[in-house]
């Protein structure tokens, strides 16, 4: 069937106001409910690509402690803001593993030598997730606000 015979079989329903297709029986907001994705492959490689970029930068100020994690905020707030849609998922889970990862990797002698590792690992993995929520929030509040129509 070709796409003028199934325009020409759309009908619009007199309750909601919605088109519904003849053949499927779908409406037009449930499609385009159903194509959105909550997780994405790709947008959680570019979630570790810009908090891992905001971490490095962290990590060049000296002599401040922990500026590594102050870089997560930074990171998740580019991704926030260069990002067409809503990507809290993967910016939490980015950051949040980003942020065990530095945590670990940086106290690795300590460990070995006998720290339990296990409480310091979830702190700083709810640290690093909070921070890259917070910071893709306010990515994505900027960029409603300059794209925005006034």
């Amino acid at each position: 069937m070709s796409e003028a015979e199934r325009t020409r079989e759309r009908e619009t329903d007199s309750g909601s106001g919605a088109v519904t297709d003849a053949d499927s029986g779908h409406s037009d907001e449930e499609t385009s409910d159903s194509g959105k994705q909550l997780f994405s492959v790709r947008a959680l490689v570019v979630a570790f690509v810009a908090i891992g970029g905001g971490m490095t930068l962290g990590s060049l100020v000296p002599v401040i402690p922990f500026t590594a994690i102050a870089g997560i905020p930074l990171g998740a707030f580019l991704h926030g803001l260069l990002d067409s849609q809503r990507r809290y998922a993967e910016t939490v889970l980015a950051g949040g593993l980003l942020a065990s990862l530095a945590v670990v990797t940086s106290l690795l002698p300590q460990l070995v030598a006998g720290l339990n590792g296990t409480r310091l690992f979830a702190v700083a993995a709810a640290v690093g997730a909070v921070l890259g929520l917070v910071g893709h929030y306010f990515g994505r509040d900027l960029r409603d606000g300059l794209t925005k129509d006034i």
